[in-house]
């Protein structure tokens, strides 16, 4: 039962943070505008508040992995797209630099996410030996 609880619980700390990353993305598309029409300024005021939620979601995220032990750099990298593209966005909002930014700090969240999976070592945590199912 413990070991279910804790699968369960990295698939929902999983899904947060590609939610997170998801939003920021979506975000960061409406946000990139040319041609500065009504329509498209509504889609900017509309990609903010998305990067802004993605970002809250990646920073809850890095934190609860930081709650559940994962080792700090893992959290740090998943946290990278919330400091770097979210911040970035807020103080540059009309510049590429979140976009360009996003191209570095979203491997690396990715990369966070799957260092973090591996090194959660569900069976210890669970209180079983190695091997031994539930």
């Amino acid at each position: 039962m413990k070991l279910l609880l804790w699968v369960s619980t990295l698939i929902a700390w999983s899904a947060l943070i590609v939610g997170g990353l998801t939003l920021v993305g979506v975000g960061l598309d409406l946000t990139l505008v040319f041609k500065p029409t009504g329509d498209a300024l509504r889609g900017v005021r509309v990609g903010k508040l998305l990067i802004l939620a993605g970002s809250a979601s990646v920073i809850a995220a890095a934190f609860w992995g930081w709650r559940m032990r994962i080792p700090i750099w893992v959290c740090a990298f998943v946290a990278a797209p919330a400091v770097l593209t979210g911040g970035l966005s807020l103080l540059l909002g009309d510049s590429l630099l979140p976009q360009l930014s996003a191209l570095g700090t979203f491997p690396a969240a990715g990369a966070g996410l799957i260092f973090g999976l591996i090194l959660a070592r569900p069976l210890m945590r669970a209180g079983l030996p190695h091997g031994v199912p539930n």
